[in-house]
């Protein structure tokens, strides 16, 4: 038996009968039943948030999660040598044969969640302005590298399969910067006009990996590590980028999700133009040429940008969808 993992359980009154260890999970039989014991790298402030998150939601009754287990001392989470440890019940899982896709399932799970706490909050220019300097001051980072490994490229010799793909496509990336650059700019002048925007309480790590399929046939969403009050456009984009590959990039298919989204929780046209932003950017691309130039495997690299920027070429005929061209004139005539 693993002495660190008996000291943990000490703080839940439990004793392992059976411990088995799933990547970060430790699958642990007990009298009392079957638990699944996560570690995290979740910092403590993360930690707060996380169970802010559950307990609001248990508040909420929100019934399709996966809660977090209180130790005796009433402790959400554990925080030990850097790590942090948290305690749920095992869920026994099924594979999923439904006709509705998994994503547009979470759609609906997500809307719901936003719907229920969602709250209008006051547009304060200077906390605007903060937060879009923020993610332009991202952007321009990533780009300025994207630029970097571009002109390292064309002045070799011989360009590997990855180089020659990634300056291939590389303007295309420039014009999807632009693109977001200007959907940003788009939010900002419709959000400081209204005066107000609408926080949620956002998941943050969207993604199949975060719903499970219990055999009661309840979707179950966990994984509320990376959760905060947000906009909603942030959980749809990261839905959409985490999604895009199990579609076959169906564009009916992901409008199914944003319609299922908004059964429950209808987009404001400055909320359309932030995920628009979101989608636009080319990060996909910027992290996949960090890993290569960390040493990745080229073949499998050069696949995965193929792949990305495919991905972005369909995001760029999809966004006009998101916000109709009515949509669009309404809010420049505003």
């Amino acid at each position: 038996m693993n002495p660190f993992i008996e000291a943990l359980l000490y703080y839940y009154d439990l004793t392992a009968l059976t411990v088995e260890q799933q990547g970060n999970i430790y699958r642990i039989e007990t009298e009392h039943g079957n638990f699944a014991l996560k570690q995290s790298s979740m910092d403590p402030v993360q930690a707060e948030e996380c169970i802010h998150a559950i307990r609001k939601l248990s508040r909420l009754n929100y019934p399709s999660f996966v809660p977090i287990i209180p130790t005796k001392f009433g402790e959400y989470s554990l925080f030990v040598s850097g790590k942090t440890y948290y305690l749920m019940p095992w869920i026994e899982t099924q594979e999923y044969q439904g006709r509705q896709s998994i994503e547009e399932l979470m759609a609906d799970s997500i809307g719901t969640i936003h719907r229920m706490t969602v709250k209008s909050q006051p547009a304060s220019k200077e906390v605007i302005d903060q937060s879009c300097e923020r993610l332009l001051s991202r952007w321009e980072m990533h780009s300025l590298e994207l630029s970097r490994f571009a002109d390292e490229a064309e002045v070799k010799a011989y360009l590997s399969p990855f180089e020659l793909s990634f300056l291939t496509h590389f303007k295309m990336f420039e014009q999807l910067a632009d693109e977001a650059t200007t959907y940003l700019e788009k939010w900002y002048k419709t959000t400081i006009d209204k005066g107000s925007y609408r926080s949620v309480l956002t998941h943050g790590r969207l993604s199949r990996h975060h719903l499970l399929h219990a055999t009661s046939g309840q979707p179950l969403l966990i994984n509320f590590e990376r959760a905060s009050l947000d906009t909603p456009a942030r959980d749809l984009a990261t839905l959409c980028r985490h999604g895009f590959p199990h579609s076959l990039w169906d564009e009916n298919e992901v409008l199914r999700w944003f319609a299922r989204y908004e059964q429950h929780l209808p987009l404001v046209t400055a909320e359309k133009y932030l995920v628009s932003a979101y989608l636009l950017f080319p990060e996909p691309v910027y992290y996949t040429m960090m890993d290569y130039r960390k040493g990745g495997n080229e073949l499998e690299l050069t696949q995965k940008l193929e792949k990305r920027i495919y991905a972005l070429r369909k995001v760029q005929r999809f966004v006009p969808k998101i916000v109709p061209q009515e949509e669009e004139e309404a809010s420049n005539q505003s």
